[in-house]
Order: structure tokens, then sequence, then C-alpha cells
């Protein structure tokens, strides 16, 4: 019966869906224009914290040009002016936004660009309530158009190959309960990611989900049936894509200790791949088990399109210390991995919650911007642990990419460390230390790159702090590109109010 009701429905909602997805970034501009005054009054009420901000930074290079051979010294000098503003708590409508203007004067050799925009913004309203809602996000960040170029979130000058990324999304969606045995769930999404830069790829997506799930009433054996249809357009001569799933998932709760998960369904890809077929009966059958309070792991093994799947998620805490390990492969692209990315620009954590792939968790792949697909393989580790003046963490990964079309697959291993300590209420020492061995494609040079960071910061006054910092950076590489050593010293004051 519940099969027949889920068909039912999916049948009469895609008619209806159909005009959504097909429309264009002009008529999106329309809505989000008749959202905003729909919205005007509404926002002018609650408690908004506005808080403005800006730092300045002089650095020391003695290799400007990043040569192995040629180094110059140089003094560049970045401003970063920027505004947070929230809206939270009580209300309709909550609001996060934290954007930044990084202004870097005499950029030391090509390593970045002159002007970058951070920016990390969501909203979530509800319209009528307990019924109708709407999401929207707005991203952008500054990237690097090929792997392993990706060398910090805020500094100009540690991202080689950069590239100016911008995202925003907006997703309305409809949610009803069938008393305590059935929720529905229905929602529009469009996405548009822009990349300002040679070899930039644009592109927007329209997307229609329709969910019918398990209420209250089943406790013990939670179920839900979903269909998910995403059409993806690319922009300067990229091919389009489309994909197409129905899936439907069930569980079982044994105990407090013990549930078993079974997933089923259907995809059908329409993307470039030099694979026979690109539709796939998936499936995928797995457990959660949580033995305490402290600790808790998923893990799955089933099918997908690309083949074999297999999939954990592990945590456990102490009082003071949090270990967590994960992996997964999943079918993905870079402009997946940019939509992820784009709400960590500068510190908004939460998902972007627009994703191609919307089971992908846990990590940012930052892989040579192109518009193929590719098979992600992730395992990733971390250790925390904090105590009453020191904070340090530990996090290592190591990623395969295996690609649809041109199989050139490419590989990442790194190491991340880095010890806080505070050695008096103002004072606080900070040292860090990273590796990682970059192969973009089976054919390319193995790059390694060490970097080690020392700072010392001080807050001077209840809005105002100064840093001082000293940064060791090295590129070895088993090809022609050039290997460098460079030595930094910077001076940095930053305040807020």
């Amino acid at each position: 019966m519940v099969m027949d009701m889920v068909t039912k429905v999916i049948n009469n909602k895609k008619q209806r869906l159909h005009s959504l997805n097909t429309m264009k970034p002009p008529f999106i501009c329309l809505l989000i224009s008749g959202l905003a005054a729909l919205f005007s009054m509404q926002l002018t009420a609650g408690d908004w914290e506005i808080s403005p901000k800006i730092s300045a930074k002089a650095t020391y290079t003695d290799n400007a040009n990043l040569s192995s051979s040629n180094k110059e010294s140089e003094i560049y000098t970045q401003v970063a002016p920027g505004v947070t503003i929230k809206r939270e708590g009580a209300g309709r409508v909550k609001f996060n936004a934290n954007y930044a203007l990084d202004y870097t004067e005499n950029r030391p050799g090509n390593r970045g660009r002159t002007i970058a925009h951070l920016l990390a913004s969501k909203m979530q309203a509800e319209l009528y309530r307990d019924a109708i809602f709407i999401d929207a996000n707005v991203g952008a960040r500054l990237g690097s158009a090929t792997s392993g170029g990706q060398r910090g979130r805020n500094s100009v000058g540690d991202i080689s190959n950069p590239i100016q990324t911008y995202t925003y999304s907006l997703s309305p969606y409809f949610r009803h309960r069938f008393g305590r045995y059935i929720d529905t769930l229905t929602r529009y999404t469009f996405n548009q990611v822009i990349n300002s830069g040679a070899g930039g790829l644009d592109s927007y997506s329209n997307q229609v989900l329709i969910s019918i799930s398990s209420g209250a009433y089943f406790t013990r054996f939670p179920w839900g049936v979903s269909y998910r249809q995403n059409k993806l357009n690319n922009e300067g001569g990229a091919v389009d894509s489309e994909a197409t799933t129905i899936n439907s998932n069930i569980s079982y709760i044994f105990n407090r200790k013990w549930r078993i998960n079974l997933n089923g369904g259907k995809t059908d890809y329409d993307i470039q791949s030099s694979r026979s077929s690109t539709d796939s009966i998936t499936w995928s059958a797995g457990a959660t088990w949580t033995p305490s309070l402290r600790t808790d792991m998923d893990f799955s093994y089933g099918r997908q399109m690309f083949g074999q799947s297999f999939g954990f998620d592990f945590n456990h805490r102490w009082r003071r210390a949090t270990w967590r390990a994960s992996y997964n492969n999943v079918l993905t692209s870079s402009r997946t991995q940019q939509l992820m990315q784009s709400s960590n620009a500068i510190g908004l954590s939460g998902s972007q919650g627009t994703n191609d792939q919307s089971n992908y968790k846990g990590y940012s792949d930052y892989a040579t911007l192109t518009d193929e697909y590719y098979v992600i393989e992730t395992l990733n580790t971390g250790f925390t642990l904090n105590t009453r003046r020191s904070s340090l963490s530990v996090n290592a990964h190591l990623t395969r990419r295996e690609y649809e079309v041109s199989r050139n697959n490419g590989r990442d291993i790194g190491i991340n460390t880095s010890l806080s300590r505070q050695l008096t209420p103002q004072t606080n020492a900070e040292l860090a230390l990273s590796w990682q061995k970059n192969r973009a494609n089976k054919s390319a040079p193995e790059n390694t790159r060490w970097t080690l960071s020392l700072g010392l910061s001080k807050r001077l006054t209840e809005y105002t702090s100064a840093n001082i910092g000293y940064k060791y950076r090295r590129l070895d590489s088993t090809g022609s590109v050039n290997e460098y050593r460079e030595n930094q010293l910077s001076l940095s004051l930053a305040s807020k109010w």
C-alpha cells in the first residue's frame, strides 16, 4: 500500500515540477526579488547582531618569485575589511553572513590575486507555519584551478593558480504530515557556480526532490522513499548532464546499541563516461553500532553505478579528546566540491544543502577544475585534544580520484598538525606543521609541500588584537615544476566592533 501511494504522489508531482526543472537564471532573479520583498517586513523585526571588522597585515618574504635560484626579497601588504551579520534564536527568519574583502598591494610574484572576495552566508525562513519554507545561500571564495594548489583560505599569497568562485542557491520546499504515520517533503533547488578566471567553468542546475518518510508512529521501523532529478547546464562549451535517482530505505532498531539499515533503488546518469552503461540498480546494507554514549559507528556495503561501495564513519569521545575516522567512495565532480566548500569559505559552519551528491559527507576535495565526473575514494582520520589552556589537533587524509572519461587518475595524501597554547589570559601561541603529497593525474609530476608556521597573538584591547608570525614553505617535485624554499615574517592587526 505504501509503494502504491508513493508512486501516485511521485507521478502527480513530476508534472507540476517539470516547469520548475527547466527554469533559467533570469526567472530565478525575479523570484529572489519577490521573496526579498516578501521578507522585508519580517526582516525588520528580531534581534540583529552586526559586527564590522578590519585587519591589516605586512609580510616580508625572502623568495617573492618562489624560485629555486632567482630569489628576491619583498614586502607586501594586505588589508581585509569585512562584516559579520547574524539573526538567530526565535523568529521565522534566521540569517548568518560573514564577508571579507582581501586586498593585496604589491603582490609577491604570480602567487595571488590583487583582490579576493570571501563570503559565506545562509538564510532559513518559514513562510507559512510548519508547512512552507525556503533556504538561500550565497558564497564567494578563492580557490585553485589545479589540484594541490590550495594552500590557505584567507591569504591571497598562499594559493597557486588562483580562481575566484561565486556560488548561490535558492531552495523553497513544502512539508506536510499525515498524522503520526507519514511525512512528505517537496523541494526545488536552483544553484549556480561562477568561476572568474582563466579556464573557469560556469554552470547552473535545477533539482527537484520528492520524499515520503515514516512518521513518529514507526519508532522501530523507520522507512523512506525518495525521487530526485537534477539537470546541470554547463557554459563555455562543456557538456550538460542529468541524474535521476529513486531510492528507498528501511531500518530496524533492535535496541540502543544496534540498528540495521537497508537501501535500494535505481540511478540513471546522463553523463560523459567511458563505461558501457551509466544506469544501475543500487543497494546497500549496513548497521549503526552505538556501544556507549561516547562511541558510535556507521558502516555499509553495497553497489553503485561505478561498482562496489563501502563506507564507515567512526566517532569516539573522551572527556577532553575526540577521535574520528571515516571512509567512503562516491561519484562527484569539481562543481559539487565547490558548492561544499563555499559555506566554509571564512569560517561559517553547516552544510550548503544544495550539493549534487547529497549523501556525500565529511570531506571537500581540491581537484583540478573540470566538467568531468570522477569517483573519489577518501580515508580521513583526526584526533583533537583540549585541555584548560592548550589544544592539539592532528588530521590525515588519503584521497584517490578515478575520472570517468580520461581515466587520468589523481591522488592526494596529507597530514596537518596544530598546537595552540594560552600563555596568559591575553596571549596565545600557535604552532602548525603540514605535509602534502599530490599527483594531479597519473602523468603529472608528484609534488610534495611542507609548511611550518609559528604565531604569537595578543589581545591589545577589547576589540583589537595583534599577531606576529613566521612561516617556512618548501616545494619538492619529481617533474619540471620550479622547486623552492621560502621564509616569511608577518605582522598583523585586527579589530572588530
